[in-house]
């Protein structure tokens, strides 16, 4: 598939292809929200208009301070629509740490999730041109240049220059622009930041599905941080075949599984560890037969899917030095 150089190419071209298909799903407070690319592409369109009205413009660097929720994908497409560079970060960032990372980035916009959130961090904010909450009303402000979403998007009203003014912007994007910088936990030291462009990010999501045989029937699970680069790129390949992405949560994430039955979900093995060893532990207990069983599938499953990766030339190859060869 071709998707032009930028996510913006990307976003826009899977909106037109399917306006009515679920692209996200989310809760609050136990409510279920669907969301269509229709509406998705809505709420990006009229979140970037709002961005730009306050000056967010190419270049712009603005920290993107929030945990996973459906309003940071909007966030950061509406970025990408205008050509901004993102700096997230998840909200347990110390301040010490996000004062280094503003000023090693240069920042001059942050988006904040939540009123508390800027109360934290108040005291390293105030060099910012503006700031924005997604959670609002606001209880109270520390600066006059503080904006929440819910004033921002007001005026829903979208006419067709803002659609012509939204999808003109991907003349202005190339793949050499920077989409983002990402830092690092800082836990060796300093957060080291680190150039993402266009290219590197469109370069997973054109050879990624064809390890995965990505289709659009299939649907994710998120339940990593949207601000880590895996589960970002994972978003974006979900939003680029037209899928469907289910927000989940670490208390939730069993019982989603059975409701929701995805088929792809990007995490880290020590989750899928934990879960194994507690699905093995209440098998033996209540029937040990079933137990074998469940464990003789699992490996033929893991062999299934390794000798069908060996055969698309999937699984990486090494090769045994020589003794010379590793000095040479």
């Amino acid at each position: 598939m071709n998707f032009g150089p930028t996510l913006l190419h990307m976003f826009i071209d899977a909106c037109q292809k399917w306006p009515q298909k679920s692209a996200f799903i989310y809760r609050v407070e136990k409510k279920e929200f669907v969301v269509t690319y229709e509406k998705l592409f809505e709420d990006v369109v009229l979140l970037s208009r709002a961005l730009k009205s306050k000056g967010v413009t190419k270049g712009s660097k603005v920290m993107l301070l929030s945990d996973n929720r459906y309003e940071w994908i909007v966030s950061d497409l509406a970025l990408v629509s205008l050509g901004a560079i993102s700096i997230p970060r998840g909200s347990d960032t110390p301040t010490k740490e996000l004062e280094y990372i503003l000023a090693h980035a240069e920042a001059s916009y942050a988006i904040i999730e939540t009123p508390a959130l800027l109360e934290s961090h108040k005291a390293v904010l105030g060099d910012l041109k503006s700031i924005f909450i997604i959670e609002a009303p606001l209880v109270h402000t520390f600066f006059s240049n503080i904006y929440s979403y819910n004033d921002l998007l007001k005026d829903r009203t979208i006419l067709p220059k803002d659609i012509e003014n939204f999808t003109k912007r991907k003349e202005n994007l190339s793949s050499s622009d920077i989409l983002t910088l990402i830092y690092t936990s800082g836990t060796t030291g300093k957060p080291k930041g680190v150039i993402l462009t266009y290219k590197n990010i469109m370069h997973n999501v054109l050879y990624l599905p064809l390890v995965i045989n990505l289709t659009h029937d299939d649907s994710w699970l998120s339940i990593l941080p949207s601000w880590h680069i895996f589960e970002r790129a994972a978003e974006y390949l979900s939003i680029a075949y037209g899928c469907t992405t289910v927000y989940s949560t670490v208390k939730t994430f069993a019982s989603d599984l059975q409701e929701y039955r995805p088929t792809l979900v990007a995490t880290v093995p020590r989750l899928w560890e934990s879960m194994y060893v507690k699905i093995n532990n209440t098998l033996k207990k209540q029937d040990p037969k079933k137990a074998k069983i469940f464990e003789k599938l699992v490996a033929i499953s893991a062999a299934y899917n390794r000798f069908d990766r060996m055969r698309k030339g999937h699984l990486p190859l090494f090769k045994k030095l020589s003794f010379l060869q590793r000095f040479f």
